[in-house]
């Protein structure tokens, strides 16, 4: 999937929104939101409701975000900050843990959101798309 500039939306530890399945089955998916639902049933031995799976990002309204109780979106509104990396003590242990929990586009997001402080979110953006970069990674 192409994904332009204006479909990026750059979550608090710097995650995609925009190309996130969960995302996506809320918009109107409903091919992601059956593999969504499938996955919990085979996986998690769980029953979901489809209509369950929306997120509107971490800059939504919280009763609309996948992971209300995520640590990072809390510390984050309490800081009162847009960005981990805008935060006097980056990277810290929520942000390292979550960048090694074993989920693959979670790995790569310190490293990133330096670069995203460095260079800014735009010109990091733009860097992605010339290199080619995993639209959904960091």
């Amino acid at each position: 999937m192409a994904v332009g500039k204006s479909d990026w939306l750059i979550s608090i530890c710097g995650l995609n929104c925009a190309v996130c399945d969960i995302h996506l089955a809320g918009r109107g998916h409903e091919k992601i939101r059956d593999e969504i639902v499938e996955w919990f049933r085979k996986q998690r031995n769980q029953t979901i409701d489809p209509e369950k799976i929306k997120c509107e990002g971490c800059r939504g309204p919280p009763d609309a975000h996948w992971s209300a109780d995520c640590k990072m979106l809390q510390c984050a509104r309490k800081r009162g900050i847009q960005y981990c990396f805008e935060c006097s003590e980056f990277p810290c242990t929520l942000l390292n843990e979550f960048s090694a929990d074993g989920v693959a586009h979670h790995k790569r997001t310190v490293e990133n959101m330096k670069k995203m402080k460095e260079v800014g979110i735009e010109t990091w953006i733009e860097d992605q798309k010339r290199k080619g970069q995993c639209s959904f990674c960091p």
